[in-house]
């Protein structure tokens, strides 16, 4: 039996899409901190910290969360790493490529290790009733977001669990 202190195992999660917009504009949007509550469905607040810290606060359905990571930019190759220093094994990469003058793919990484209560309730609240199904809900309204705003076709795209 797992005790409530350990961890479920660390699920990887993948997704990629294109931009109709050059990847230098792309990432210059994404590499600001500011911008980030923009973009990732759960994040309300976000502010640089000292170095490549970062702080973020947030919704995620009933659990709110104020959390503080690091946030590290490689503007040269267009990479973004990005961790949370809480309970809870969460962090990712987002990388964008150019596919020519005015076309990107942006792919984001992301490995989450939540406690096992944690996971049940996103389960419960996601459209496919799974942990993973939240997650891959998440990472596709992330990236419907990155290439609404930077297309210029609109805002933010909410989870289910937060609308």
């Amino acid at each position: 039996m797992t005790s409530a202190k350990e961890s479920v195992q660390t699920t990887e999660f993948e997704q990629s899409i294109t931009v109709a917009a050059p990847a230098d504009h792309i990432f210059d949007f994404l590499s600001d901190v500011g911008n980030v509550p923009q973009y990732l469905p759960t994040v309300k607040n976000a502010q640089p910290q000292q170095g490549d810290r970062i702080r973020t606060q947030g919704q995620s359905g009933d659990h709110s969360y104020d959390s503080d990571g690091h946030f590290r930019v490689n503007q040269a190759e267009h990479h973004l790493e990005w961790g949370s220093d809480g309970e809870n094994d969460n962090g990712g990469w987002m990388k964008v490529q150019s596919n020519g003058d005015s076309q990107s793919q942006v792919t984001v990484h992301i490995h989450f290790s939540p406690r096992p209560e944690m996971a049940q309730k996103m389960a419960e609240r996601s459209p496919g009733h799974s942990f993973e199904s939240a997650m891959n809900e998440g990472i596709n309204k992330t990236l419907e977001s990155i290439k609404r705003i930077c297309e210029g076709q609109g805002g933010k795209e909410e989870i289910e669990a937060n609308k």
